[in-house]
């Protein structure tokens, strides 16, 4: 069950006339691919925000001490991360991106998994911007606009939303993987087949015995906006299992992947608001599994 809520443009701007008593903070999160040569960081200074946005690194708050790009990060790294920021934990996140649905969801998972309430996800920055609402265009030289806070996150719910890369290697040398799990990859076909490259330099593509392809792109409609109802998600989310000959057994639990444990996070939400419940991560991902899995099993990564 999703922690967070999906929220229109509309109802965003209704929230911040509404809410009187607490502070409604936007959290921009906008992150690329390597392979896509742009820096959100640099666009959020330079280019344009939501009005009294902050910027949330998700490069940056982190498991530093991960080799893995993307891990969740301890207690310590969170709290000291939001304190920069400026925030308190009475506050109302809203968070987005300006692709659309990438790295937001991703932001709004870890800010879950702290314990923050109430957050929210915007579906979506590019239709904030095309209904005509308000943005800030002024150049800035700092990620947040508040005083530093001592925000004190007391809970982690990573142990039981996250699994391990030593569960899904267990899983699949006992070939329990698919029998135990409904598994999706949201990278796409091309990646999870191994046609196409990946966007990290000499990095082999393809995917982990007994995973399924549901690639996040094929989840999203106008505006690379998730559908704008429950009905509609699942509406969709059944239409691309038929169309990858995907299956999904209800009496299952889930868990989604990708290259680093961002997109996965998309593909998480749409199946949260669908009305699947149950849906663990495994934060490695692809990445972590091509850089510690055995090269018996590396070698079969395309059947």
């Amino acid at each position: 069950m999703s922690l967070y809520k999906l929220l229109s443009p509309k109802a965003f701007v209704e929230l911040l006339q509404k809410e009187t008593v607490r502070r409604v903070i936007p959290v921009d999160s906008t992150w690329y691919l390597p392979n896509l040569k742009r820096d959100g960081k640099k666009e959020y200074l330079e280019v344009e925000r939501i009005p009294n946005a902050v910027y949330f690194d998700i490069d940056r708050i982190k498991d530093t001490n991960s080799p893995y790009p993307h891990m969740a990060p301890t207690i310590e790294q969170f709290n000291k991360g939001m304190s920069e920021l400026g925030i308190t934990k009475d506050d109302v996140l809203v968070v987005y991106d300006r692709i659309g649905t990438f790295s937001a969801p991703r932001c709004a998972w870890t800010l879950s998994m702290f314990g923050h309430n109430p957050v929210f996800l915007l579906n979506n920055f590019n239709l904030y911007k095309k209904a005509g609402y308000p943005l800030d265009t002024a150049k800035k030289t700092t990620y947040s606009g508040y005083e530093t806070t001592s925000y004190k996150a007391h809970i982690n719910l990573c142990s039981e939303n996250v699994v391990s890369y030593e569960t899904i290697l267990d899983l699949v040398q006992k070939g329990n993987l698919k029998k135990k799990y409904n598994v999706y990859d949201a990278r796409s076909l091309g990646r999870f087949e191994g046609r196409e490259p990946e966007p990290r330099p000499n990095f082999p593509s393809g995917h982990i015995s007994g995973t399924q392809p549901l690639p996040f792109t094929e989840l999203l409609v106008e505006s690379n906006a998730l559908p704008e109802s429950p009905e509609a998600t699942k509406k969709k989310i059944e239409q691309v299992y038929k169309n990858l000959d995907d299956t999904f057994d209800p009496t299952k639990p889930t868990i989604v992947m990708c290259g680093t444990g961002v997109s996965a996070c998309i593909v998480k939400t749409a199946l949260e608001y669908a009305g699947i419940t149950d849906v663990k991560l495994y934060d490695g991902s692809w990445t972590e599994w091509v850089l510690r899995s055995p090269p018996d099993l590396l070698a079969n990564n395309r059947d």
